[in-house]
């Protein structure tokens, strides 16, 4: 009877021990790079329109690093833009667009290029600026995040 039990007892482990396994959905690269899309645009909205420092770790990496027309800024150094930018806001908007023309997924990590396209606007004044930049992003801990940015203005 006892080994009777023992296989009992063993199956029905193994059935909970199955069904209670988290399994990750099998996601499209077309999904994966949506996902991407949207994580690049909530970074400048929340980040470089918003102005909100706080926001940055929930869309980059800490070990990020944006190149950015010749310099090289971090986490801390967009921090103390946001702040500097918040002092001196004069309630100018800006509002972003992208067109991303090519993307690459290998595994957890995707790379992207793509159009940013800003219109500042303030009262009747409008003001419009356009980047040529790519991203690498990671997924960590089933969150997708930007590890690195590299941007160059372009002269319309």
């Amino acid at each position: 009877m006892k080994p009777i039990f023992t296989v009992v007892l063993l199956f029905v482990m193994f059935v909970f021990t199955c069904k209670n396994e988290k399994k990750e959905p099998i996601e499209s690269d077309s999904e994966i790079f949506k996902q991407v899309e949207q994580l690049v645009q909530g970074v400048f909205d929340d980040v470089w329109a918003a102005k909100r420092e706080r926001q940055i770790l929930k869309y980059q990496t800490d070990d990020f690093v944006l190149l950015e027309h010749g310099e090289v800024w971090n986490n801390d150094t967009i921090s103390n833009w946001c702040k500097r930018s918040k002092l001196k806001d004069d309630g100018t908007k800006r509002i972003n667009k992208f067109d991303f023309f090519e993307a690459k997924r290998a595994g957890n990590r995707v790379w992207m290029a793509y159009h940013n396209y800003a219109t500042f606007k303030k009262d009747t004044i409008v003001k419009s600026y356009q980047w040529l930049e790519s991203i690498v992003a990671v997924k960590q801990d089933s969150i997708w995040k930007l590890e690195m940015m590299h941007s160059t203005r372009v002269t319309i």
